[in-house]
């Protein structure tokens, strides 16, 4: 007959075994699962612009993902609101993949304020595929504000002023310089065709 400590040892040895698969498991669920954020931030290159941005900062693919509420976008004014804006995802994305990201112009302050009051919160629900294969489901809730942008810088980055520089209405330099350049290529490309024509004619 077994003695107890036997008997205990029978009883724990399995169950530890148990416990440890479990954790494994975890830990490999955990490693396959997506991680949905939803923010507005300010645009890098453009001034009083501000971006909504939706990313998958997990490791696994976010499949038919769906909003509680439509998420405003293309909401403009600074001190008030101008226009009636629009809204994103009321059918969903059909995936977003894990480093993923979406970005799309959200408007300006005035006019997000206007929708979003004191913070709009929003239920992103999704599926995902299991270590298994096993396509589950899950969801997560977020707040959407964006009191913390109302001090936002209004200058433009460095990219956007040649970019503004070159399209722009006004001559700038950047713009004397090209129109320059311009010039020169067609006179040497008229010279280039002077040459040609000469050489044949010698021939």
């Amino acid at each position: 007959m077994p003695s107890p400590s036997e008997i205990i040892t029978l009883i724990i040895s399995p169950l530890s075994a148990l416990i440890a698969v479990w954790i494994a498991y975890i830990a490999i669920l955990r490693n396959s699962q997506p991680l949905l954020l939803v923010y507005y931030q300010p645009n890098p290159d453009i001034p009083s612009l501000i971006d909504l941005v939706i990313e998958n900062v997990g490791n696994g693919n976010a499949i038919n993902v769906t909003f509680s509420d439509p998420i405003p976008i293309n909401c403009y004014g600074i001190s008030t609101p101008d226009g009636e804006g629009e809204s994103l995802f009321e059918s969903g994305i059909p995936m977003i993949a894990p480093k993923q990201r979406y970005i799309f112009n959200g408007g300006q302050f005035a006019g997000l304020k206007s929708k979003l009051n004191a913070g709009l919160t929003i239920k992103a629900k999704y599926k995902y595929r299991s270590p298994t294969g096993m396509l589950r489901k899950d969801s997560e809730s977020f707040t959407l504000i964006i009191d913390h942008l109302s001090g936002m810088p209004t200058r433009t980055s460095s990219s956007q002023a040649i970019v503004d520089a070159l399209k722009g209405p006004n001559t700038t330099s950047i713009q004397e310089i090209r129109n320059e350049l311009r010039t020169i290529a067609k006179h040497l490309k008229i010279i280039s065709e002077q040459k040609t024509s000469k050489e044949d004619h010698d021939i």
